[in-house]
């Protein structure tokens, strides 16, 4: 009887020690196997992401070619264009020739006074060497406002500073005016003749008559009008009212101090 309950007591041991070992042994294969598991979908991923990358990159260069190609295109009928207009207007009258502006972009790189939204430092090159010329200012074929050298420095004068102002037409019947800033309105046109009178919602483009702007470019839209002896004054709402980053500059052929404003008081006395 005793020797039955120490064998019983032996194998009850050997079963304990088995379910333990078994248990550590357990353990340790699934750790084992957890971490190959985790080889292998990083390894995964990461294959996936080099053949990911791999396509992206090459359907961007595919598409960088091609957007290069069409640019090309452009540029060539551009100037086919260009030489076919030169040859009808030279047939037409000898002595006419086409007179496109140099657009350069132009970079903002700092206000010129804080807390002064309207003056800005614009980077520059070579090009703009002459003091005495007016540049306009684009962006998004809209008008930012006009840039000139200033000691050697270029700066640009935007919607609503009082240094900058140039010719623009209002409404269907595009009456002449001069954008610029007044103290007491703020951005408006101004010297437009009574008749036929304006409207609110006219919109108002460049006329290109001062020679800074090519014509037709969005200046804004009239949100008030007044009427003063002999002329319209219209309020503008501009549609650039944000400082840019960057900017288009229009070097047109304007070779003198002249400014708008100054232009059109000239044109009316004669």
């Amino acid at each position: 009887m005793k020797r039955i309950t120490l064998w019983i007591i032996v194998l009850a041991i050997i079963l304990f020690l088995s379910t333990k070992i078994s248990k550590e042994f357990h353990s340790r294969v699934l750790y084992f196997t957890d971490f190959v598991k985790v080889g292998i979908l990083n390894l995964n991923n990461n294959f996936i992401n080099i053949i990911v990358r791999h396509f992206n990159q090459a359907e961007q260069i595919k598409y960088l070619n091609k957007e290069l190609k069409d640019k090309e295109k452009i540029v060539y009928e551009f100037n086919v264009l260009q030489q076919d207009y030169k040859e009808l207007m030279d047939s037409i009258e000898p002595s006419l020739s086409i007179h496109l502006p140099d657009f350069n972009l132009i970079r903002t790189i700092s206000y010129v006074n804080i807390n002064d939204y309207t003056k800005v430092w614009l980077e520059h090159g070579d090009n703009f060497n002459n003091n005495t010329s007016i540049y306009g200012l684009i962006l998004d074929n809209k008008v930012a406002g006009i840039a000139t050298m200033e000691s050697g420095r270029l700066i640009g004068y935007l919607n609503g500073d009082e240094k900058c102002s140039y010719s623009v037409v209002i409404g269907k019947n595009k009456l002449n005016g001069v954008a610029k800033y007044d103290i007491n309105k703020g951005f408006i046109a101004d010297y437009i003749p009574l008749f036929p009178a304006i409207e609110i919602g006219d919109m108002v483009y460049t006329s290109g008559y001062d020679e800074i702007f090519y014509p037709g470019i969005l200046v804004g839209e009239v949100v008030g009008i007044e009427r003063r002896q002999g002329y319209q004054i219209a309020l503008i709402s501009a549609s650039l009212k944000e400082v840019s980053r960057f900017y288009w500059i229009a070097k047109d052929k304007l070779d003198s101090n002249l400014s708008s404003e100054s232009f059109f008081e000239q044109k009316d006395s004669n």
